[in-house]
């Protein structure tokens, strides 16, 4: 282990983008549902473009994720003329059904639970929580911190403090990995030291060797 890392004994992680990914986007999944049923795609994207339109506040439970999505979604159907297609576009197209493990992650997460305490930091809706079930890989975690439970997101600062309060983390033996540099910053900000996941460059198991937290199998 680096000299600079020597000292970690918590590291969090973001999820989507480091831990797992919709690899089909929302907007092509709606397009694939909707081709189906023998809409065009102008129709289609004029529809989604309607419905970006929609004011949303801060969404903090189920109740008001499941209302903002069947008004998001509602509205695509409204438009195209059948509002009966809400509730068909809510169940397939909705992001939890569709998040995948990048391959490396389970393997990576076993072998830094052996050395290190984990938990998650990710700006997410509260859907997110379920994903970590449905993908097998809850037990890996102390703490799973969603903004929309925080009501405060990355980069904000407190996000950051709530989790280092959350699992009783000193900052100086915690590091943060993420894949959007801006969280990055906003973690060193408050102390944290942090690394970069580029996945166009290198996957998580690799950014951990390169830094000598984990050893890269042959």
């Amino acid at each position: 282990m680096c000299q600079q890392h020597s000292k970690i004994k918590v590291i969090f992680l973001d999820a989507g983008g480091v831990i797992f990914e919709t690899f089909v986007k929302e907007d092509d999944r709606i397009r694939n549902l909707l081709k189906e049923r023998g809409y065009q795609i102008s129709e289609i994207d004029a529809a989604i473009t309607k419905a970006k339109q929609n004011e949303w506040s801060f969404i903090t439970n189920w109740n008001q994720e499941e209302q903002f999505y069947k008004n998001y979604y509602g509205t695509i159907a409204k438009e195209l003329g059948d509002i009966d297609l809400t509730n068909e576009l809510f169940f397939f197209t909705h992001y939890a059904h569709h998040c995948e493990l990048y391959p490396e992650v389970k393997a990576t997460l076993e072998e830094l639970r052996k050395d290190y305490r984990l938990a998650v930091i990710s700006n997410a809706m509260p859907s997110m929580d379920w994903i970590f079930d449905r993908l097998g890989i809850r037990k890996y975690f102390e703490s799973i911190i969603l903004s929309a439970h925080v009501n405060n997101e990355k980069p904000d600062e407190g996000i950051y403090n709530y989790a280092l309060q959350v699992i009783k983390a000193k900052k100086e033996e915690t590091l943060f990995i993420d894949d959007k540099m801006e969280n990055v910053e906003g973690a060193e900000r408050v102390g944290i030291r942090s690394l970069f996941l580029d996945r166009k460059r290198q996957n998580l198991k690799e950014l951990l060797s390169q830094y000598q937290l984990i050893k890269l199998s042959q």
